[in-house]
This record gives structure tokens, C-alpha cells and sequence, in this order.
């Protein structure tokens, strides 16, 4: 549930593009926004429980599961690591370029070489 708190009196709060009584899905970006916390502080578990939550409302979108490949690369979990990588790169083109760059898939680049860069 997405809330907003205003910080003066007076504040108003506008809402565009959702039905009355009628919540959206959160957007995909918010997932991973909201899992920015526990991956800076190194809690990869707490911040894939978070990411995962996204797969609920957008099982096919490349972004999720390409954050998602990152974050099971940095705990070990390689399988599932390329599992969602390999629906990233189905389902969003740009992740390919990223992978190409990225070093937190540096443990399951030898499995994609060509994929990855590598």
C-alpha cells in the first residue's frame, strides 16, 4: 500500500491515473526501491524476500527478475541466479547490456559466457 504524509499544514494530495476506490498494482521499480535498504547493508536474503514480492504483480518483467539473478548471484544460489537471468534477458533487452557490466553476476558469468560478457 503506497500512503503520503504531509509534513505542513495545508498539504493536498493529489492522485492521477487510478480508479475511485480502486487501488494499481505498485509499480515494478517499487519492489526493488524498497529493497534498497537491506542490499546496502548487505542482507541479501531481507532484500530478495522484498524484490520477490514483485513477481506477485509482474511474473515476466525483466528488470524484477534481473535484480532479482543479482541478488541470488551475490548469495550463492547460481541456479537460481540464471534462472532469472535468462528471463531478464527474454523479456527486457537492455539487461543483457547491464549484465555485460555488471560485477555482482561475476559468479555466474563462466555459466553464460557468451550472455554475460565474459
Amino acid at each position: 500500500m503506497r500512503e503520503a504524509l504531509a509534513t505542513a499544514d495545508g498539504t493536498t494530495v493529489v492522485v492521477i491515473g487510478g480508479r475511485p476506490d480502486s487501488a494499481l498494482p505498485p509499480s515494478p521499480f517499487e519492489f526493488w526501491y524498497a529493497a534498497l535498504r537491506a542490499e546496502r547493508s548487505g542482507d541479501f536474503e531481507r532484500a530478495h524476500e522484498i524484490v520477490v514480492e514483485g513477481l506477485e504483480q509482474w511474473p515476466e518483467h525483466g528488470t524484477i527478475h534481473y535484480v532479482l539473478a543479482s541478488l541470488c548471484a551475490r548469495m550463492g544460489r547460481r541456479d537460481e541466479a540464471l534462472r532469472h537471468l535468462r528471463i531478464a534477458f527474454a523479456n527486457d533487452p537492455r539487461t543483457r547490456e547491464w549484465a555485460a557490466e555488471d560485477d555482482e553476476l561475476d559468479a555466474v558469468r563462466d555459466v553464460l559466457p557468451g550472455e554475460l560478457g565474459g
